[in-house]
């Protein structure tokens, strides 16, 4: 026997180009509404991956009447979101800006990885007119990383989970 048989015409259906895009655009989109659930879900638990966030100095407590590190008008929490920029790729993160202008990405930034800040006499006066009163050795104010991406991204589950749902796409897809 001489040459390949069978049915071309399915062959072709099967690995054209386009369906297959548009099946690994849904897949990707799969994967990024599945990581945005895993990062909001970690963010009000305060644990994700249950690895629990710093808790809030009783400054920010008392500012914003609640002690749940990274909730409090929920901008960061709203701005969680995946985007799919092209086949078989997905970002899954945060908007450059929340709702109000606020810059959602730097923020992210501060919590995910944690920063310090040199105190300015300008800031120092601000906290001092808030109520949180700085001894005049304090130079800097340390914010404490509260890493919500990376307990997720990171973790056994989410990527087994990720295979899986490619995995599944694939086989649909042939």
């Amino acid at each position: 026997m001489s040459g390949l048989e069978g049915s071309w015409d399915k062959l072709n259906v099967i690995l054209n180009p386009e369906r297959l895009k548009r099946k690994l655009n849904q897949t990707a989109a799969r994967v990024g509404n599945y990581g945005v659930k895993l990062i909001k879900e970690g963010i009000v638990s305060g644990a994700p991956n249950s690895v629990k966030f710093a808790d809030n100095h009783p400054y920010t407590i008392a500012r914003k009447g609640s002690s749940k590190p990274l909730i409090d008008k929920g901008d960061l929490l709203g701005s969680v979101t995946y985007a799919v920029p092209e086949a078989n790729s997905v970002f899954i993160g945060v908007k450059k800006s929340a709702k109000g202008g606020a810059d959602a990405a730097n923020i992210a930034a501060v919590h995910e990885f944690g920063c310090t800040i040199k105190v300015t006499p300008k800031m120092r006066a601000y906290l001092h007119h808030n109520g949180l009163h700085l001894k005049k050795s304090t130079q800097y104010i340390h914010i404490p990383a509260r890493p919500f991406l990376s307990p997720i991204f990171s973790s056994k589950d989410f990527l087994d989970k990720v295979a899986e749902i490619y995995l599944k796409a694939v086989k649909e897809a042939f």
